[in-house]
């Protein structure tokens, strides 16, 4: 798995997690105040010709994220966005120096998945589990994600630059019921977390993250974006570097002690 770490005065870490056919690239705006680690998922990034023997499965994705993760041996803030902030919950747990949690765009889901509780059905963004995509349907996905059109060039450019068979992968493990009880490790989960959701987020409902946060032992909130969609670190940045930051000095401050 590769990886860009962006090393700071402070030891600890912010881990930046992005989503399914997208990129690091939506973290480029974000002013943060730690050491950053920003892995790149595999079949993500490839700008080339993509190699199809490679396992995309959620189950490699997590074991490659714990092992890379707990090499560092700092304090840690989790930072996910869309399948970022699932796999973030997925492997929660599993990290030896967890210190906050945030995520975007990932509704904590139960076990089997409740998919009508938790997501709210957009036909476009079916693009995103399909091996097979027109432009056409590529630019009308990216165009419903976000709230202001001039994001959609990212987000188009990213579903290109990844391997096909990333979304055959992610469809399969969601639909063949592969992902854990998001909802009990997000809601037991032992230190600061927050739940960020955009305004205009078209597939995830609200009412159920508000819910989930309700139910969570220990500090959770809940903050929610203005004009803002799917990727709130690439289309408000700065609101998420203040969110991230405040998180950050809070949890890392707690570890001192």
């Amino acid at each position: 798995m590769k990886s860009t770490f962006i090393s700071s005065d402070e030891e600890n870490i912010i881990v930046l997690l992005h989503g399914n056919s997208s990129s690091s690239k939506v973290f480029k705006d974000l002013r943060l105040n730690n050491s950053v680690l920003i892995p790149t998922l595999s079949g993500h990034e490839i700008n080339e010709n993509p190699d199809d023997n490679i396992d995309f499965s959620l189950q490699f994705y997590k074991q490659e994220l714990i092992s890379l993760i707990n090499s560092y041996d700092q304090p840690i803030l989790l930072v996910g966005n869309s399948l970022g902030g699932h796999l973030a919950m997925e492997i929660a747990n599993q990290i030896k120096k967890l210190k906050g949690l945030i995520i975007f765009g990932a509704p904590p889901v139960k076990k089997p998945i409740n998919f009508e509780e938790a997501f709210i059905p957009v036909e476009a963004l079916q693009t995103f589990l399909k091996e097979k995509s027109t432009d056409e349907e590529i630019a009308s996905a990216a165009s419903v994600t976000v709230y202001e059109q001039k994001f959609t060039e990212q987000i188009v450019s990213d579903f290109k630059n990844s391997n096909p068979k990333v979304r055959s992968a992610t469809a399969e493990d969601l639909f063949n019921g592969n992902w854990s009880d998001q909802y009990k490790s997000f809601t037991n989960l032992k230190c600061p977390k927050v739940i960020v959701s955009g305004s205009h987020d078209p597939s995830v409902n609200k009412e159920y993250l508000k819910k989930v946060v309700k139910e969570s032992s220990h500090n959770t909130s809940y903050i929610e974006l203005e004009n803002c969609g799917h990727y709130p670190t690439l289309e408000r940045p700065e609101e998420m570097s203040t969110i991230i930051n405040h998180l950050a000095g809070d949890v890392f401050k707690l570890h001192l002690k």
